[in-house]
């Protein structure tokens, strides 16, 4: 994608990451007090899940998805207005009411989900007529990079959702034009390098590693939504029929929070 004046628009993503960090860290207190009771909750839910349920309890563990996805939806949300409003139009918390731009986001979450699973059967049905059924693997395999591809690109307009705005996948695919494979980056390989050593802890039997784990898969989480809503800052100022967004540049505050920051005595503001 192009700007007006015929630049073209590439994500910085490696800038895209030591931002959210700058960011997250510059605002500590309000990081806190915002998304630390519901990372508690949320990783508390999925440790339960994990490692207190019977195997056999089916619909406990149903019930606990359904709690942990509308949880999570508002997880996300409240963390794409921390990073893109001015603190006064901030939730006052991550745990607040499920409102209609809630509902809104979790369904094109679903509408997303529904297309890239459409898309990796796709093309690893098409792969194994052309290669055979004996290489089913690799056909899933390759049917996974179209799959991430559309579900980066068509995912960077949710920030937009949270923030109460009209936004279709017309939008989405017109904004993240010329940016597909970076957007990947942001949206999956990233996040998972991030979230890999608490991955791990989840093959552990043990209790204590467990909740670790959960916690820091929702801490990295907030990493990662805070990068694709940075991303889709950036790219906004580049299309041309963007609407007139009350998005505040958290740069400039973010790196004022961390110079005042660097001149104190290290630690978390509690």
């Amino acid at each position: 994608m192009k700007s007006p004046l015929g630049l073209n628009a590439e994500l910085p993503v490696w800038d895209l990451i030591r931002e959210a960090l700058m960011l997250l860290w510059g605002k500590r207190a309000d990081v806190l007090r915002m998304f630390l009771p519901l990372m508690l909750v949320l990783a508390t839910i999925d440790w339960i899940s994990s490692f207190w349920l019977a195997e056999d309890a089916q619909a406990g563990r149903l019930l606990f998805v359904l709690v942990s996805s509308l949880l999570s939806v508002l997880f996300a949300t409240s963390c794409h207005r921390f990073t893109l409003l001015p603190p006064e139009q901030w939730d006052g918390n991550a745990l607040h009411g499920f409102g209609r731009d809630e509902w809104r986001y979790m369904l094109r979450g679903i509408q997303i989900a529904v297309i890239a699973i459409v898309i990796c059967f796709s093309c690893m049905l098409g792969l194994m007529l052309i290669m055979g059924k004996d290489q089913a693997w690799l056909a899933a395999a390759l049917a996974v990079l179209p799959t991430l591809y559309f579900w980066s690109r068509l995912s960077v307009t949710l920030p937009e959702l949270a923030l109460g705005k009209q936004s279709d996948l017309k939008r989405a695919w017109a904004i993240s034009s010329g940016n597909g494979s970076r957007l990947v980056l942001v949206v999956f390989i990233v996040p998972v390098l991030l979230a890999s050593p608490f991955l791990v802890m989840f093959f552990s039997d043990h209790a204590v590693l467990g909740y670790i784990a959960a916690f820091g898969t929702y801490l990295t989480t907030l990493i990662s939504l805070v990068m694709l809503s940075l991303a889709y800052r950036f790219l906004l100022d580049f299309y041309a029929d963007a609407d007139n967004l009350p998005i505040a540049d958290t740069r400039e505050d973010s790196d004022k929070s961390a110079q005042e920051s660097a001149s104190k005595d290290g630690g978390f503001d509690a």
